[in-house]
């Protein structure tokens, strides 16, 4: 899985999570799966899984929807449950990068994931 790395120097890879594609942003810090914005969310495409809360990079807490939608990752389908939020944040952490390599190459300005 091929991504880039923006002006601001920040990694995104595109995912299709079951709804469409969107761009996530890696963030080696969120140990979870997917953070979705809620704009971009339909929750009559996955299964209602209850509020959690998460502790943010700043140590803030935050209460997110969490629900279980089916997608595939590296020609597996899998089930996931995903964190809900508000506005246009869409992030991929590290439970979906365990089995992976990450290659951020600056220079170049690519994400791949092997």
């Amino acid at each position: 899985m091929r991504g880039f790395i923006d002006e601001f120097g920040l990694a995104f890879v595109t995912v299709d999570f079951g709804q469409g594609p969107l761009d996530f942003m890696i963030d080696t810090g969120f140990t979870g799966t997917l953070v979705v914005g809620e704009q971009f969310f339909d929750p009559r495409q996955a299964e209602y899984a209850g509020p959690t809360d998460a502790e943010m990079a700043d140590e803030a807490w935050a209460e997110y929807e969490t629900y279980y939608v089916e997608f595939d990752w590296f020609g597996e389908m899998i089930r996931a449950r995903i964190l809900v939020g508000p506005g246009k944040t869409c992030l991929l952490g590290v439970a979906l990068l365990m089995d992976c390599r990450l290659e951020l190459d600056y220079p170049v300005r690519t994400v791949n994931i092997v």
